[in-house]
């Protein structure tokens, strides 16, 4: 992960106003690289530097801003070009039509001189599964915890099971995870593959995206889908940092990654697990839906077995301090806490209802959401 920079020193050093990068953000161009899903606050990476300045070109050089987001994510030479010779012709109309002027107000003698738009041109252009049938039971459950209202959003239904989790910081939170999870439940049915599942994804962030637009505000999600397959198996999509987990015998496995600045930095050994608690970035995301016109989603595809117990929560359930293993985070194989807590109840629904009220018990001091499945 990049150095982080915020808005007014980004502007600093790219030589954007802070009102331009806002605009330019809006329509897809330097999209912020993070936001801090507590307070909405968004962080740009140094590395988007370069970007920010090849657009403050480009503007200057009157190149349209829905232009330059298409071509800022690959830029081409030949795109260049086009520009390059749009602008000779431009500059030759104008130059014509200055010296038509002139001749008109009779401030020089004849005819305004023609010009050769063939060399113009030239000059623009020297510049260019296993068939295992399985049954399920799930049971779902989510509470306000320590919020002001309810952000979280769930889904449980034959053909998927979700959770998404509304940005705090940034406005209607609860809008945009219930937008996201109603778009991909109309998308996702019977026989649904990854290819589908996928698109679906792509579709809500779409969806979330386009309805900040209109609503000129900034509005984003996390999302975790679970969909089962036919041969034995579910397919799952995952951004931010909503989770994942299964229970298999005694062994719980989270099963997603954390899409946050700590998690990043915990991944390449540039911070200790110890420290994450007190990281000044810790709840930032460094990819949620719905905050900028594409999204990159990861894929995971998960073998069931029967005994297998699946648990989808939010951040306000798997941080609760009871589940915690002293810094805030779960581990991968998770701590006996969470997952004693999943073999507790024999019942799906019993077992989302225990762990959402030990998780407000415990303060959690955010929504809490669970969304529990049993593979039979």
């Amino acid at each position: 992960m990049d150095e982080l920079l915020g808005i007014s020193d980004f502007s600093a050093r790219c030589g954007l106003s802070v009102k331009m990068l806002r605009t330019y953000a809006a329509r897809g161009v330097v999209v912020p690289a993070a936001v801090d899903a507590s307070s909405g606050y968004r962080y740009y990476a140094a590395g988007q530097l370069h970007d920010a300045r090849v657009v403050a070109l480009l503007r200057q050089a009157g190149v349209p801003v829905r232009d330059i987001a298409a071509f800022i994510g690959r830029p081409e030479q030949e795109q260049l070009d086009r520009w390059a010779r749009q602008l000779d012709r431009e500059w030759a109309g104008r130059r014509r039509a200055l010296d038509e002027a002139r001749a008109a107000l009779g401030m020089v003698p004849g005819a305004a001189p023609a010009v050769d738009e063939r060399s113009q041109e030239r000059r623009g252009q020297q510049r260019k599964g296993g068939g295992m049938t399985c049954m399920l039971a799930a049971g779902a459950a989510t509470h306000v915890g320590g919020r002001a209202s309810n952000e979280d959003a769930l889904v449980v239904s034959e053909h998927l099971y979700a959770v998404a989790d509304g940005l705090g910081g940034l406005e209607m939170g609860d809008v945009a995870s219930r937008l996201a999870l109603d778009t991909l439940a109309a998308a996702v049915g019977n026989g649904s593959g990854t290819a589908e599942l996928l698109a679906a994804g792509l579709e809500a962030n779409d969806t979330v995206w386009r309805h900040g637009g209109k609503h000129a505000v900034a509005i984003g999600t996390t999302l975790t889908a679970f969909v089962p397959t036919e041969d034995g198996a579910a397919m799952v999509i995952h951004v931010g940092d909503s989770r994942l987990y299964r229970l298999r015998g005694n062994r719980l496995e989270q099963l997603t990654e954390d899409h946050t600045v700590t998690a990043d930095l915990v991944r390449t050994g540039a911070l200790r697990a110890e420290d994450v608690s007190s990281h000044p970035h810790r709840h930032v995301l460094t990819r949620a839906l719905g905050v900028a016109p594409a999204v990159e989603l990861d894929q995971v595809h998960v073998r069931l077995e029967a005994g297998d117990r699946f648990l989808l929560c939010t951040d306000g359930l798997y941080a609760a301090g009871l589940y915690a293993d002293g810094d805030g985070l779960l581990q991968p194989e998770g701590p006996a806490a969470l997952r004693d807590a999943l073999a507790a109840s024999a019942e799906p629904q019993a077992c989302a209802d225990g762990l959402v009220a030990i998780a407000v018990g415990a303060g959690t001091t955010d929504n809490a959401t669970a969304v529990v499945i049993d593979v039979r």
